[in-house]
């Protein structure tokens, strides 16, 4: 029965958006809310994370506007489809305005329901408030596992986290040596950002140095803070440790900061990577062919030929007249997985629908594996796309090998 519902999707409405700023005035919904399905979500619009808080606010109103042409969400106990009204605020990529505003969300706009936000540090704490009030939130904006790992039981997450990501990076590295690519022992050099982000990604590298000790050696290992000014003093370390492999987890701002600097010094290592960092526009613009040949693992890309991301892609160039980012493609299908998990409940009752959640086994889907399931934590586990950037700015994609639209240069050329 719920795969069957899952085939209402494409019947979704949402009728009613409000894009509002924190400093715009909040409206709560109306008094007629209860023919209507309230939704709400705060991201960073403005500040340090707004252009990737804009890919997201872009996803949820496009899930918002395809809906609204198919006549609205049936949910049962009304006997009817419900249209939904969105309120979306501007959190400023502060963590504290994002708890607030989560917090204004629940009690005086009287949300249903709750889609996330984006970015390890803003998802991390805004999840308090859907527990306090045990309102189903979904977010396709925070992998890391530290934020799934504290026992709540109305969040959900479409990204896997940090650690399978390194997994994944590493497996592949293996796949290059085994096929004489690369030295049978490796020796690693790992910066990341000093989060919970970064941290997982290094212990995600050392957990494979030690199972493979024949093939991966950690030679340096250093957190720098977020918004690094001077990359200089990290890179000339890194340097130092005569490293085969440079291994990065940074954010779009910073992975820009070292890499030019990386460029600048002429540092030659036989792969680069910044985990899920690398063929962003903004990147590629900003560091031209400093970011040639750049490995990146990430949770979707435009190049992936499934049926339902090549249809994604028409819709939001259709909408937008540009290319979708992963945050874009995961926003998308956060809202879509919401309103799949109210159309299986048929009700809304959050508990129920958090139970639909719960128990979601949705296909086709965006998410790398085309199936959404969440584990006992609330975190789907699939799999990571890796891609290589090329000249020009094109990319391909390198692995999984039956997703792969090309083969990856390895090692990487000299400059």
């Amino acid at each position: 029965m719920q795969s069957c519902r899952c085939q209402l999707l494409s019947s979704i409405c949402v009728t009613s958006v409000m894009a509002l700023s924190a400093c715009a005035p909040g409206r709560r919904a109306p008094e007629s809310a209860g023919d209507q399905i309230v939704v709400g979500t705060a991201l960073p619009l403005s500040g340090g994370q707004a252009r990737e808080g804009g890919y997201f606010k872009k996803a949820y109103e496009l899930a918002w506007r395809e809906a609204n042409d198919a006549g609205g969400i049936m949910v049962d106990e009304r006997g009817k489809k419900l249209p939904v009204h969105l309120i979306i605020y501007d959190d400023k990529s502060d963590p504290t305005t994002s708890v607030q505003l989560y917090e204004k969300l629940a009690t005086e706009d009287r949300v249903h329901f709750f889609l996330g936000g984006y970015s390890t540090p803003l998802v991390q704490a805004q999840t308090v408030v859907p527990e306090k009030y045990q309102v189903p939130y979904i977010t396709g904006g925070g992998a890391t596992a530290e934020i799934y790992a504290r026992g709540m039981k109305y969040i959900f997450g479409l990204l896997a986290d940090i650690s399978k990501l390194a997994a994944t990076l590493t497996k592949w590295l293996a796949l290059q040596q085994d096929a004489g690519k690369l030295p049978k022992l490796l020796k690693i050099a790992v910066v990341t950002e000093n989060t919970s982000h970064g941290r997982e990604f290094a212990r995600g590298i050392e957990n494979a140095a030690g199972t493979a000790p024949d093939r991966f050696k950690m030679v340096f290992n250093e957190a720098f803070e977020q918004n690094i000014k001077d990359a200089d003093p990290l890179l000339q370390k890194a340097k130092a440790a005569s490293a085969d492999v440079f291994l990065a987890d940074a954010r779009v701002a910073d992975y820009i900061t070292v890499q030019r600097r990386y460029a600048e010094l002429q540092l030659q290592h036989l792969i680069i990577s910044y985990g899920p960092r690398g063929p962003e526009k903004e990147a590629r613009d900003a560091l031209g062919p400093a970011s040639d040949y750049i490995i990146s693992a990430s949770w979707w890309d435009k190049d992936l030929k499934d049926e339902a991301s090549q249809a994604f892609l028409r819709k939001y160039r259709e909408a937008y007249h540009d290319d979708p980012e992963w945050f874009a493609a995961l926003g998308y299908e956060s809202a879509r997985v919401l309103f799949a998990a109210i159309a299986n409940a048929g009700t809304l009752d959050r508990v129920k629908v958090r139970a639909a959640l719960a128990n979601m086994r949705l296909s086709p889907s965006l998410v790398v594996g085309g199936v959404v399931q969440f584990g006992p934590n609330g975190q789907i586990q699939n799999e990571y796309v890796m891609m290589q950037n090329l000249p020009d700015g094109k990319s391909v994609i390198i692995y999984p090998p039956n997703l792969a639209t090309g083969e990856a240069i390895v090692p990487v050329p000299r400059r």
